[in-house]
């Protein structure tokens, strides 16, 4: 069982998290936008907007999150990486089976909460898992 202080420092986790989730997506959509705006071509700006912000997410959570520091980068840059794959592949598949009971928008939605709780439970437990807490 979770003693105060440690359930404390979840939820102070979980909201440093989402908002590194923010961030990643305001990031995203304006490296899309500015893509774009130079000609860059709708599938590649797609691409490289999304590494963008995964590039930032996963400096964010490292550093500032799950304050993994005695850790090698390039063991946990593979690791989020094979990460984020899972977990987009596991959203996707929620979204494909929701879209058969909801609307699109709401299965979107739906994807994206499972996608967050799949992305946190998987940094914090394999990714960022020896990070001191």
């Amino acid at each position: 069982m979770m003693n105060a202080q440690a359930g404390k420092a979840e939820i102070i986790r979980l909201v440093k998290f989402g908002s590194v989730g923010v961030l990643n997506t305001a990031l995203t959509f304006f490296l899309f936008w500015g893509l774009r705006s130079i000609g860059v071509a709708l599938n590649t700006s797609n691409v490289l907007s999304y590494i963008g912000g995964g590039i930032n997410s996963f400096v964010c959570n490292k550093l500032w999150v799950f304050k993994a520091q005695g850790s090698t980068w390039i063991k946990e840059a593979l690791l989020f990486a094979l990460g984020l794959g899972i977990c987009w592949a596991i959203q996707w598949v929620v979204f494909t089976l929701a879209l058969e009971y909801c609307p699109e928008l709401a299965a979107q939605a739906i994807g994206m909460v499972v996608y967050t709780m799949c992305n946190y439970l998987y940094n914090r437990l394999i990714t960022f898992h020896a990070a001191p807490h």
